[in-house]
């Protein structure tokens, strides 16, 4: 007697990326927004204030050379990914649970 090879479940793999893309997902709008409340800190949690510090950013950006452009892209990168692995780290709870089972089935075989 042979034992059949167990089918994969597609629709629980599908659930599981979309589970784990929705939490990715999740984690960048939440780094993205911790970057926009520590701009808005600079400008002193004022809007035209941080408008303002904006403006003065993007006028230095413009004027510096290649070299500096790069650098400050590389702080930014570096400082967004940071805050990124932050956010990951404090919701490595919901990354667990996007690989659990919804229904709760203890065996997934039909014995």
């Amino acid at each position: 007697m042979t034992r059949r090879a167990s089918a994969i479940n597609w629709g629980a793999v599908t659930a599981c990326g979309l589970r784990l893309m929705g939490w990715f997902a999740v984690n960048v709008l939440a780094a993205a927004g911790v970057m926009a409340l520590i701009l808005f800190a600079i400008g002193d949690f004022s809007l035209p204030i941080t408008m303002a510090q904006l403006a003065n950013l993007a006028d230095r950006y413009v004027a510096a050379n290649a070299i500096r452009r790069d650098q400050f892209d590389q702080e930014v990168i570096i400082g967004f990914f940071a805050i990124l692995l932050l956010v990951a780290f404090f919701r490595r709870s919901g990354f667990a649970r996007a690989f659990e089972d919804p229904i709760g089935n203890k065996d997934s075989t039909d014995a």
